[in-house]
C-alpha cells in the first residue's frame, strides 16, 4: 500500500485508489441478495433471514436488519446515509466525513484495523472495503460478521451498491429511490454527452509523478460515458504511471488535478512550471481544472455530482 505524501494525508481516495491499483484489489463490486422479493405495492422490499453473497465469494447470513454497523469504507458510509440507515452506523474508518453526522462518529484505523476496537463496538455488521480485505478473516475469527464490498468499476456498480445495502439494512425503500435518481441523472448526462460531438482530449492526474486512470477504472469509466479521450486509454493497468514525454506528447486539452489544493497543492502555476508543459493545449488555455477526489472517487451517491460537473467542465457551452 502506498503511503500517503505529506500534502495528501486528507486523501482516502488516493490511499485506496493507488494502493488498490498496485496490489490488484479493484475488482467488480458484485453480489446477489438469495431472499429479497418485492413489496405488495410494488416497490422493492428485504425479507429476513437473508442469505448474501459478499464480493469476495462469501455467503453471509442476516437474521434481521443490523442495527449497529461499522463501516470501514468511506463510500459505503456515504451510501448508508444517504439511503436512510445513519442511524444505525455506530463507527466508521477514519476518512469518513461525509455528511456531517457520519465524520462525528468514533473512528476506526482505515489501513491495517485491529479487530479489538471493532469488538468494543458490538457491532452486528463490519462492512469492509479492497483496502482491508487482507484483514477479513482475522475479524470473522474474532467472531464479526463482515461483509466484503470492493470497490465497484464504474457507476452502475455503485448503483448496485446502493440497492444492495439498501436491502442489507431494511432499507430498500431509501435505497430504491436514492438509486432510480442516480440513473435518471446518469441518463441526462449521456444524453447532453452524445449530442455535444467528440470530447476533448483529457489528462486525469492522480499524483505530480504521472499517475493516472486508464478507461478500465472508475474515473476512467466516467471519462468514457461523457464521451472524453484520455491520455491513458491504452495502458496495462487501471491506474498507470505514465512519463511527462508522454503526456507532453498526447497534448491533452483539459487537465483535471485531483491533487490540488489540500490534496496535493498543484495548481494551474505548479503545473505551468514543470519542464515542457507550457506548451501542453490545458495549459496555454488555462484549462486545467482542481476537482475534490472525494466526490470524484468515492464509490457513492455523490458520484452522480461528480458526473455532473465533468460534463460542464468539458463542456461548458452545453
Amino acid at each position: 500500500m502506498i503511503s500517503p505524501r505529506p500534502g495528501n494525508a486528507n486523501s482516502p481516495w488516493l490511499l485506496a485508489f493507488l494502493g488498490a491499483a498496485l496490489l490488484g484489489l479493484l475488482v467488480a463490486a458484485c453480489g446477489g441478495d438469495s431472499n429479497s422479493s418485492g413489496g405488495a405495492s410494488g416497490q422493492p422490499s428485504a425479507t429476513f433471514p437473508m442469505s448474501v453473497t459478499d464480493t469476495g465469494g462469501k455467503a453471509v447470513t442476516f437474521s434481521m436488519a443490523p442495527t449497529r454497523i461499522i463501516s470501514y469504507s468511506p463510500g459505503a458510509t456515504e451510501i448508508l446515509f444517504a439511503i436512510g440507515a445513519g442511524g444505525q452506523v455506530v463507527a466508521t474508518d477514519s476518512f469518513s466525513d461525509y455528511p456531517a453526522a457520519a465524520k462525528a462518529l468514533p473512528k476506526l484505523e482505515y489501513l491495517r484495523p485491529a479487530p479489538e476496537p471493532a469488538l468494543a463496538l458490538r457491532p452486528d455488521l463490519v462492512i469492509m472495503a479492497g483496502a482491508q480485505e487482507g484483514d477479513v478473516e482475522q475479524f470473522r475469527a474474532a467472531g464479526l460478521t463482515v461483509f466484503l464490498l470492493r470497490e465497484p468499476e464504474d457507476i452502475a456498480g455503485v448503483i448496485e451498491d446502493v440497492r444492495l445495502l439498501g436491502r442489507l439494512t431494511g432499507k430498500a425503500e431509501g435505497a430504491e429511490a436514492v438509486a432510480k435518481d442516480m440513473e435518471k441523472r446518469v441518463t441526462a448526462v449521456q444524453q447532453k454527452a452524445n449530442g455535444a460531438g467528440k470530447g476533448p482530449l483529457v489528462f486525469f492526474e492522480l499524483s505530480p509523478d504521472g499517475f493516472s486512470v486508464s478507461p478500465n477504472s472508475f474515473v476512467g469509466s466516467m471519462l468514457k460515458l461523457v464521451k472524453a479521450g484520455n491520455v491513458a486509454d491504452g495502458a496495462a493497468s487501471a491506474f498507470p504511471q505514465l512519463s511527462a514525454e508522454v503526456i507532453i506528447e498526447a497534448d491533452p486539452e483539459v487537465i483535471l488535478l485531483s491533487d490540488a489544493g489540500e490534496w496535493g497543492g498543484q495548481s494551474l502555476e505548479t503545473v505551468k512550471a514543470r519542464p515542457g508543459w507550457s506548451d501542453i493545449k490545458a495549459v496555454k488555455s488555462g484549462r486545467v481544472i482542481e476537482i475534490d477526489p472525494n466526490v470524484f472517487t468515492r464509490p457513492g451517491p455523490r458520484v452522480i455530482e461528480a458526473l455532473e460537473l465533468l460534463l460542464k467542465s468539458l463542456y461548458p457551452n452545453l
